[in-house]
């Protein structure tokens, strides 16, 4: 009896001490770095997914149990790794890891990689960097922050599309890159806008925004940038123009945090024309040609005081097993244009979770956006308030026009337009703005779903899967007594609505094993299937002809006519894919990466191969654990790789379809069709980029160089088809020429200056790229244009050794010496189409500076594009209407200083101002004239922050305030206008400026509040 109960008492005890190791307990405490608290340090239970976050003052708290071991890392930071003991208190002091061996990236797929071990370029950009001084679309805000990446901000104001390049143009159809939320491709629909200096004669340029633009910024967490073939891939043909991954914020586990942020900018207009006031117009003239006298300056009074505010709240909460993010925005804008105005709603909400031990994590958002654009600012000429503003025949009252843009017709008993000239291109403004009065709406449904299965130690499988849906409606009611080229007498109603959705999904296979003390092996085995469609694409256009059967009453009963409305149905494109990738790692110092695809698309019917296979090979040496270096040197890498990537060609163009108008069948004459007895195929890119990064002096330095080659074979082209082809095509397609670009890129990071209260981080990013056109078939004269320039003497073509980019205009006839050559009666001649000019710059800079002192910060950025021109149709039409002061200058001088000679070669120097303005003035006239160095530095974006002081245990966690500050002003320009600024989202129109929504310069303030 007395051994059992011995016995008894052992066990006891035994379950007793398991119970006290077992029994969990919590641990709070403090990470800081260079005695500076340090938020967002992921503390971790070694070989679990319990973890924790420090918060914004470096504290955290979590529940373990004595013996177990917590993992402390950081970007950038050296991990630490402490055993749970008896202490309820853990504080830790992080170091710099020089070589940021443990820092992970998002690289495509969502396939997370050591940064060290990537073959490829890859660059991120933090949230806070997206944040510091906000923007209606996001994208906007990356511009200078990565080197290699092009931004043009739109000019159709707040929530327009932004034209992003990577590593130059390469593709006659689209050049945007593919966004990549959370591992998710997403749809993105930017509307194409015209390649005419008109604009859209249906009523503006309808750009509705694109993808990224109802994005709520407050929801990002980091972009990274995926430039070159290799880097994107995995992505087939949607990765081909280069991805930007966009990781978005998710709930944490802890103690639930609510983050409220607001944005508050006011916009005032910067960059305008020169207008001449010393001039009038004759008496009943159009133009300003008249007599001496004084005018108003009506212009500025015209454009308002713009702001935008971005205000959201977000709420994080969570434990072990499930955490939740909630957020809400709202952005409110009034343009600087009279009338318009922006307002969006964004609803996110996430769920993470994880069951059955930890083997399966669930992933699931759904976003919701709704944003409604008033009367968004109209580029070229039609449906522009700026075309009738800035010619407005000078000695005229423009504030009465202003005041009564309307007057009652009692013959017709309506309120007709009031203005002074009947012109196309030329209407009252305030008539415009509010009997032309256009409005866009943009719904967005975004929900996914993603599951993580961990098999075993080193296998485990992801399946995932979106539903994208983007509803665009665009609405214009054109008055009465609107300008005869663009309404009917009646009025005129457009409504155009589209339907679109994208369903993706892909099932991956994910094998992580250490082979040995040696060699790691990494493999993805996987397979997607991405479904694109239009359900609905509705125009209801009552046209100019037929018009409205009652004067100003905006319904489909009181058409006329059927001219100019259609309904379409059915739009689709799938593409199939299987894909794999492999890297092995040696020793942590070599690493090859090996990767394919194939993808099979079905706008390849009807070809010769409906399926398209693209490789990518990789190779990265870790030069400084190779070899000892000197005390120097930190870090040291070296790394190269070719990719092959494929973009496949537009809908239907292999098997035309009936397009059917309000009940009448049209045949496929007005589609393409590949060129008789040719098969198309799909563009190919061949890739191949070397590179290096190098770090000095314990991180304080760090530099990445990378060179790069790419040549996109097959371009599909479009010319128009002999009217006598059997099947009644307006154009055949077919596959020629080669667009190569190469370039350099060089990011170089500094840490001046290191101390308790005051630190300076620098950057500066450096980018230039070349590219050229080759192979053009013979047949077309080693020239394609792509534009058809009409009346306007604006051209976009396609030269045989020259860059992608051209512009094409024309100049006055000159001689060998450059001189202006005057005909026998004395005129000025222009000449033929030719080449002016180069939208591309050389290269671009960016220089970001981050400075800190206690609680304050100072944050600079420099923005430059070297290089390069631009075209000014703009600037052309003020000259021929004589309201430039240019012209009011050379009338002043008694005539235009020229270096001319007539006809028989005698010397002239001086021409008629008039005469020669209205030569080479307006959009028909000598547009090569008026081309400009596109070269321009500016202060992009300043903010200067200060952190409040909180109590501990208040139950405010956190304040900021900062003054904030966007295109404050140029350091310097040459041309008239911002040559950031993109009139079209296509390929067409860049680098050109028609009456465009000038730059504005936007001031303001932000702050964050923490609970």
């Amino acid at each position: 009896m007395k051994k059992i109960n011995i016995l008894l008492i052992t066990i006891f005890s035994l379950m007793l001490s398991m119970n006290i190791v077992a029994q969990e307990k919590s641990i709070s405490g403090t990470v800081t770095a260079d005695g500076t608290p340090l938020p967002g340090v992921s503390v971790v239970v070694q070989g679990t997914t319990r973890g924790a976050e420090t918060d914004f003052d470096g504290k955290y708290s979590i529940q373990v149990s004595v013996g177990e071991v917590l993992n402390f890392s950081f970007i950038g930071m050296k991990t630490v790794s402490i055993t749970v003991g008896a202490s309820d208190i853990i504080d830790v002091v992080l170091e710099e890891d020089a070589a940021s061996l443990d820092e992970v990236i998002v690289t495509a797929l969502g396939i997370k990689k050591e940064r060290k071990a990537l073959t490829y370029s890859a660059q991120d950009v933090k949230g806070d960097e997206l944040t510091r001084v906000k923007d209606a679309n996001p994208i906007n805000s990356i511009s200078g922050k990565v080197a290699g990446i092009a931004v043009n901000r739109s000019a159709s104001g707040s929530g327009g599309s932004v034209k992003v390049t990577i590593r130059g143009n390469s593709s006659t159809r689209n050049n945007q890159p593919l966004y990549v939320i959370d591992g998710l491709p997403i749809l993105n629909t930017t509307s194409s806008q015209p390649n005419s200096v008109f604009g859209d004669i249906a009523g503006g340029n309808r750009d509705g925004g694109d993808a990224v633009s109802l994005i709520n910024p407050d929801d990002i967490e980091s972009m990274t940038v995926l430039k070159g073939a290799s880097a994107s891939a995995l992505y087939g043909s949607q990765g081909a123009n280069g991805v930007i991954l966009i990781t978005t914020k998710k709930g944490k586990e802890g103690k639930a945090t609510v983050i409220i942020s607001s944005n508050t900018t006011f916009e005032k207009v910067t960059n305008l024309p020169d207008f001449q006031t010393e001039y009038t117009a004759p008496a009943g003239g159009e133009q300003s040609w008249g007599t001496a006298g004084n005018s108003a300056n009506h212009v500025d009074d015209f454009f308002e005081g713009g702001f935008t505010q971005i205000s959201s709240i977000s709420l994080s909460a969570g434990t072990e097993k499930m955490q939740t993010y909630f957020s809400y925005a709202n952005t409110a804008a009034e343009g600087v244009t009279p009338t318009n105005t922006l307002t969006k709603h964004n609803f996110n909400f996430r769920e993470t979770a994880k069951f059955f031990n930890n083997k399966l994590g669930i992933d699931a958002s759904i976003n919701l956006t709704n944003q409604k654009i008033i009367n968004k600012p109209t580029n070229g000429l039609y449906f522009n308030p700026l075309t009738g503003l800035y010619l407005f025949p000078r000695g005229n009252d423009f504030q009465d026009f202003e005041t009564n843009f309307e007057v009652f017709d009692p013959v017709r008993n309506l309120m007709s337009q009031n203005w002074l000239t009947d012109r196309d291109i030329q209407q009252n403004p305030f008539w415009i703005l509010n009997r032309n009065k256009g409005e866009d709406t943009n719904q967005r449904i975004l929900t996914s779903i993603a599951f993580d299965y961990k098999v075993n130690d080193w296998f485990s499988l992801r399946s995932r899967l979106s539903y994208d849906k983007l509803f665009n409606t665009f609405e214009k009611k054109i008055h009465a007594t609107t300008q005869g080229t663009l309404s009917h007498t009646n009025g005129r109603y457009i409504l155009v609505k589209s339907d679109n959705t994208q369903l993706y999904a892909d099932l991956i296979g994910i094998i992580n094993k250490q082979l040995n003390d040696d060699l790691e092996f990494t493999a993805n085995i996987g397979t997607s299937v991405t479904n694109y469609r239009i359900d609905d694409r509705l125009t209801l256009d009552s046209g100019v002809g037929s018009g409205l059967g009652l004067a100003n009453w905006f319904t489909l009963a009181n058409f006329n006519g059927i001219v100019d409305s259609g309904q379409t149905l059915g739009e689709k494109r799938e593409v199939q894919s299987v894909f794999g990738s492999i890297q092995l790692g040696y020793k942590g110092m070599l690493y090859a990466d090996i990767t394919g695809r194939n993808d099979w698309s079905s706008t390849l019917v009807n070809t010769d191969n409906l399926s398209f296979f693209y490789p990518s090979f990789g190779l990265t040496g870790i030069i400084s654990e190779m070899a000892e270096m000197p005390e120097s040197i930190s870090f040291a890498k070296i790394r190269a790789s070719y990719a092959e990537v494929g973009n496949d060609i537009p809908t239907y163009v292999t098997s035309p379809v009936n397009s059917f108008t309000l009940g009448q069948q049209f045949n496929p004459g007005a589609t393409i069709g590949p060129r008789p007895g040719e098969s198309l195929e799909p563009e190919k890119q061949k890739s191949f980029e070397i590179g290096t990064e190098w770090r000095f002096f314990q991180n304080r330095l760090g530099i990445e160089f990378t060179y790069y080659n790419t040549d996109t074979e097959n371009q599909f082209i479009v010319i128009p088809a002999p009217p006598t082809n059997p099947f009644g095509f307006t154009n055949f397609a077919f596959n020629a020429a080669s667009i190569e670009n190469k370039g350099i890129e060089i990011s170089l990071n500094t840490k001046p200056i290191v101390g308790d209260d005051f630190n300076w981080n620098s950057s500066l990013n450096f980018a230039s790229n070349d590219n050229v056109v080759s192979g053009l078939p013979s047949d077309l004269g080693g020239r394609l244009v792509l534009t058809d320039p009409g009346v306007n003497n604006y051209r976009f073509a396609l030269e045989e050794g020259q860059p992608f980019g051209l512009i094409q205009g024309k100049k006055l006839i000159r001689d060998a010496q450059g001189r202006i050559q005057l005909d026998a009666a004395g005129n000025l001649q222009v000449g033929d189409f030719e080449t002016v000019g180069n939208s591309n710059s050389d290269f671009t800079l960016g220089w970001l500076n981050s400075i800190n002192y206690k609680n304050f910060s100072l944050n600079i950025h420099i923005d430059g594009r070297f290089g390069g021109e631009v075209m000014s149709i703009t600037e052309s039409m003020l000259d021929e209407a004589g309201v430039s002061q240019r012209t009011a200058d050379a009338r002043n001088a008694g005539g235009v200083s020229i270096n001319a000679v007539d006809a028989s070669g005698n010397a002239v120097t001086t021409f008629d101002a008039q005469t020669y303005y209205q030569t080479i003035g307006g959009r028909a006239g000598a547009t090569g004239e008026y081309i400009y160095d596109a070269t321009n530095i500016s202060l992009r974006e300043l903010s200067l922050g200060y952190k409040f002081d909180i109590k501990e245990n208040s139950f405010l966690k956190a304040a900021t305030i900062s003054l904030v500050g966007r295109n404050l002003f140029f350091i310097q320009k040459d041309a008239p206008f911002d040559p950031n600024i993109s009139l079209s989202t296509g390929e067409g129109l860049q680098g050109v400026d028609v009456f465009g929504q000038p730059s504005t310069r936007s001031i303001g303030f932000n702050f964050n509040l923490t609970f």
